[in-house]
């Protein structure tokens, strides 16, 4: 059934439910900001924050913390330059795993998809909701002092403080600038003038420069074009994402929709061994596949999605391979062995 007949069923639905009360416009245009068939940038944006908490999971706060007047859509992408690049950044350390033919695949933050991570992107921060054990998750992502270090490059402990009786962590990019908080608190707490807390293990701290080692490391990195930075950037923010009509999710450790088709993404070998994941590329052009999940077609979906989706990127597939392009940037999806 098409997206128009669709919204015409649903809304003869709501006005016999009204009695006719309802005239017909007015439940179609009900049905169409229910079926997602409005653009986001017509809803207000108090009415914007439940529709992202329908998709990233994240607590109504964390979403109103990131959506205000100014705001483009979702909220997802609008963040500054600074941000952005980190965000692509962490894209290549977040998606590359059991590979070790790159520079940033043994950075070790693949296994951070293990905790489940809620991704809560700002306009001028990047928060990460896990609550099950934020300190552990930045153990998995800050550099440590030496040649044999697998945090990314640069990225240092600022402070860490108690916010609802959770924990949080901020740390810094010094090469960027950029922040990004890892928390306890579902709602994504900002510091304000809660109670600072001393850091658990020895981290690296913001006193510390980036190091030649380090300086070598991002210096292996290929070059990011405007757009694929976008691209690469949008991966992050929808890290684990799950779509409010059930047709896709993004999670890289299980399916949030247990849809019984998805099953085989935990073939003997990823149970055994884990997920592979390559992200790799250069300028304009990058690809990754993997093994595991989401599904490719997931991961096109919602990077191209009316709602959720990058502003202006586009979806075309042939076979089991998808192709998302942003402005003259493209980026392949598909499974590792496709």
């Amino acid at each position: 059934m098409t997206l128009n007949k669709d919204i015409a069923k649903l809304a003869h639905r709501i006005r016999r439910e009204s009695g006719d009360v309802i005239p017909f416009q007015q439940a179609r245009l009900t049905a169409s900001g229910q079926l997602g068939a409005l653009p986001v940038h017509t809803i207000a944006p108090q009415e914007r924050i439940p529709l992202r908490v329908e998709y990233t999971g994240e607590s109504d706060a964390a979403a109103q913390s990131a959506i205000d007047h100014d705001t483009h859509g979702l909220g997802l992408d609008h963040c500054s330059n600074d941000q952005r690049a980190f965000r692509a950044l962490l894209a290549l350390a977040l998606f590359n795993g059991n590979v070790y033919t790159g520079p940033t695949a043994r950075w070790n933050y693949a296994v951070v998809a293990s905790y489940d991570p809620v991704m809560s992107p700002r306009r001028d921060q990047l928060v990460m909701v896990a609550e099950r054990a934020p300190d552990n998750v930045a153990t998995r992502l800050l550099a440590t002092e030496g040649a044999g270090s697998r945090g990314m490059p640069g990225l240092r402990h600022e402070v860490s403080y108690a916010c609802h009786g959770q924990r949080s962590l901020c740390l810094r990019h010094l090469p960027t600038g950029a922040l990004l908080t890892i928390t306890g608190d579902p709602d994504g707490c900002p510091r304000g003038n809660k109670r600072s807390l001393g850091p658990r293990h020895r981290y690296l701290t913001i006193d510390h420069h980036v190091t030649e080692h380090e300086r070598r490391a991002l210096a292996a990195i290929p070059p990011l074009s405007h757009d694929a930075t976008a691209l690469l950037a949008g991966l992050v923010s929808r890290y684990n994402l799950v779509d409010r009509r059930g047709r896709w999710a993004t999670s890289l450790s299980w399916d949030p929709l247990e849809r019984p088709g998805a099953e085989h993404r935990r073939e003997p070998d990823v149970r055994l061994h884990g997920a592979v994941r390559r992200l790799w590329g250069s300028g304009d052009s990058w690809a990754f596949r993997w093994t595991g999940y989401p599904e490719p077609y997931d991961l096109a979906m919602a990077l191209t999605h009316r709602e959720v989706g990058i502003k202006g990127a586009r979806l075309t597939h042939h076979g089991g391979a998808f192709r998302v392009t942003l402005g003259t940037a493209s980026l392949e999806l598909s499974d590792e062995k496709g």
